[in-house]
């Protein structure tokens, strides 16, 4: 037991040191490269990397060799601060968001083919939209998930929109569908639900970035869909765009154009609200 017990840790040890590796900037190196750096055979990196992977913890890159940290790391280290350095970085500006919209505002990372809720503030209002604080839903179909799905590599997205099936009338489905509406969200700077997962139910949400330029979140505002009019879409669009870019900057993101794509998508507004406007006739 006690040889059996030692050989356990003897791997787990060996697993963790491949990712504090990675974590260190050991991200673009390959499975030979690897096991040099860290002194192991190469059959055991191996092993190790395909475990790791398999429990979600590593990822591939694509199309450049190596890997790079996986979102369930991302996860654990959520729980073990209980989310403390992005909800720190975050809640004020989410607390502002709340005040001048009267919604539900939230943030939200991807785990899986899932977002993770991580914190929210209840919308005032007596008829309200409702998400729990560690609650789940398919990425490919609410507005946090678009916003951070828009700017994932393209295999990561196939992975999750293959399986994807319609969950209400509205929902975007379809790999070529899919890939042309995270290009609108890309050029508008948000992304829009209107009914893609409850029918009497939209959000709207833009992307967080970490200092170096990854998108590890996003920032939504959810509402009854009856309040879903274009005049709110253009005001929540813009909003939200904002609150992205301050938590982005406190996050280290120190992008020169970041105000370009605030106005890009302030000018793409016009064609949402048509859009909108014909619908709800």
């Amino acid at each position: 037991m006690r040889a059996n017990d030692k050989q356990t840790s003897q791997t787990l040890l060996r697993g963790l040191k491949i990712l504090e590796f990675i974590a260190r900037g050991g991200s673009g190196l390959s499975i030979r490269q690897l096991a040099g750096e860290v002194k192991l055979p190469r059959s055991i990196v191996h092993r190790l990397i395909s475990t790791l992977e398999d429990a979600g913890y590593l990822q591939k890159n694509s199309p450049m060799p190596g890997y790079r940290l996986g979102t369930k790391l991302w996860w654990l280290g959520c729980a073990a601060i209980q989310e403390l350095e992005i909800k720190e970085v975050a809640r004020p500006h989410l607390e502002d968001l709340a005040a001048k919209t009267k919604e539900l505002v939230n943030i939200a990372i991807l785990d899986g083919k899932e977002v993770l809720y991580i914190d929210k503030i209840d919308s005032s209002q007596s008829v309200r939209a409702h998400i729990p604080i560690g609650g789940r839903a398919p990425a490919y179909c609410v507005a946090t998930g678009k916003a951070i799905l828009a700017h994932l590599e393209d295999e990561e997205v196939i992975k999750i929109i293959s399986s994807a099936k319609k969950v209400t009338d509205k929902t975007v489905t379809g790999i070529d569908h899919f890939r042309d509406h995270l290009a609108e969200i890309r050029r508008r700077g948000y992304s829009i639900n209107l009914g893609e997962y409850h029918d009497d139910v939209g959000g709207i949400a833009a992307p967080i970035r970490d200092g170096e330029g990854n998108v590890v979140a996003a920032v939504g505002i959810t509402f009854p869909l009856n309040r879903g009019t274009s005049k709110n879409i253009l005001r929540f669009g813009s909003l939200t765009m904002e609150a992205a870019a301050a938590m982005s900057r406190k996050l280290g993101y120190a992008d020169a154009n970041i105000k370009d794509t605030i106005l890009i998508g302030r000018k793409s507004n016009t064609k949402v609200a048509v859009e909108r406007k014909e619908e709800l006739r």
